[in-house]
């Protein structure tokens, strides 16, 4: 797959390791290939099919007696797997998940599975260290989920220079609202999906009032206090010199990286002028 070629070539010069880790609904034999070509690390999720589902049946019935309050995970090697449509064979690890539910205590009939295929060799990471491995993918998935749901809405208008300007702003607010919710977390100590900053920070009631050339704007109560703990947080930005510091005293930063001209179908001139 030229996508998953040329993502590999250019993280090389970005990068000494490149590692990757994929969802079952990207996952082929293609895609697989084409990162094992480049020499890249690579483990995915395989979805389940009736062939996979016999392998994995020995290993699915619970032993006598009762289970145990907490649970069982555990991974298991089941040596190499090709599929029909596959070039090569990858190895294939089964993965069996068997927890009560946190509501209810109870746990489903059948313990839950799925597969791993990946080309890690086994002496450099057993079965439960790629699972662990694997559980630590990314989160792009939940943040574009996240977008969609909080900020994205419809693209409509019937110029695309217009549809890119839209999708630009929607990006930038997207990206001053994330600000926003890592500074609430930092400053609650608790986690805030941006829904919940949108309700309760963002859209929150106030009444704007002109006085002395100034304009006041006086928000509800339960919202101020929030608000004041967001722009104290902010102030510290410029007015603190400890803040943006590691335990060092040196000054974090972004790193360097060289400058990657955007895309032919940009329309950057364009989208400026709009």
């Amino acid at each position: 797959m030229r996508f998953a070629r040329e993502t590999s070539r250019k993280g090389r010069e970005l990068a000494c390791h490149l590692d990757v880790r994929i969802d079952a609904g990207l996952v082929d034999g293609r895609t697989l290939d084409a990162f094992d070509d480049e020499a890249v690390r690579v483990v995915g999720r395989i979805k389940n099919n009736a062939r996979l589902d016999r392998l994995a049946e020995p290993y699915l019935s619970r032993p006598p007696g009762r289970p145990t309050k907490d649970g069982d995970e555990c991974a298991i090697e089941l040596g190499t797997y090709r599929a029909a449509s596959w070039s090569r064979p990858y190895r294939l690890v089964l993965v069996i998940v068997d927890l009560p539910d946190p509501k209810t205590g109870l746990r489903s009939l059948f313990p839950h599975h799925f597969f791993l295929v990946t080309n890690w060799p086994a002496e450099r990471m057993d079965a439960w260290a790629l699972v662990e491995h694997y559980r630590k993918r990314g989160t792009f998935e939940d943040r574009l989920g996240e977008f969609n749901a909080c900020v994205a809405g419809g693209l409509s208008a019937g110029a695309f220079e217009a549809n890119e300007t839209a999708l630009l702003l929607k990006l930038l607010a997207f990206n001053l609202a994330g600000v926003v919710r890592g500074e609430l977390e930092d400053a609650s100590g608790t986690g805030w999906d941006l829904k919940r900053v949108q309700r309760t920070v963002l859209k929150t009631g106030a009444r704007v009032a002109k006085h002395s050339g100034r304009l006041l704007v006086d928000i509800s109560r339960a919202a101020g206090v929030l608000w004041g703990r967001v722009l104290d947080r902010v102030a510290r930005w410029w007015r603190d010199g400890s803040w943006g510091r590691d335990a060092a005293g040196r000054r974090r930063g972004p790193r360097p990286h060289r400058w990657v001209p955007p895309p032919s179908h940009a329309h950057l001139s364009l989208v400026l002028r709009e």
